[in-house]
């Protein structure tokens, strides 16, 4: 069982945040929303709530719908919890997690951590489930990039 959490303004209206045991999900709302609409048969999803999906890229990397600062303020609203600061810093890392940009598109890689949406061959995810083992070097790097 998890926590959802209420969006802070700075990860607002990109993303939601529930928090579990050893991981917390981080859903793109505003795709999310779209494709719960287009299932009660409201309307179909728009190409701006598509362009506000995750997708996928590789078997570990994942093309994320937002800037950076979007992105460690779901991250940072995590690490801000007692779940997460009971968790063992460095359990079952297994490295190779981080974000770069690449060509004005942000790019997350997390390797202990699971997508889910739709199974058809689009790569259009709504959550990914970020394995806390892969937050902290994610977030790092989001950090860096909002400095530079």
């Amino acid at each position: 069982m998890g926590a959802i959490l209420e969006p802070s303004p700075a990860m607002s209206p990109w993303y939601s945040v529930e928090i579990r045991r050893e991981s917390a999900y981080v859903g793109a709302s505003v795709y999310e929303n779209a494709a719960v609409r287009m299932v009660g048969g409201e309307r179909d999803v728009t190409d701006e709530e598509l362009a506000a999906a995750w997708r996928v890229v590789d078997e570990d990397t994942t093309l994320a719908p937002s800037p950076p600062a979007a992105l460690a303020a779901a991250l940072t609203q995590i690490v801000s919890t007692d779940t997460y600061r009971r968790w063992p810093p460095g359990a079952g890392h297994s490295g190779g997690a981080g974000a770069v940009q690449v060509d004005g598109r942000l790019l997350v890689t997390a390797p202990n951590s699971y997508r889910y949406g739709p199974t058809d061959e689009s790569g259009i995810v709504s959550t990914v489930e970020f394995a806390y083992a892969d937050i902290a070097p994610i977030l790092a790097d989001l950090e860096r990039m909002m400095r530079a």
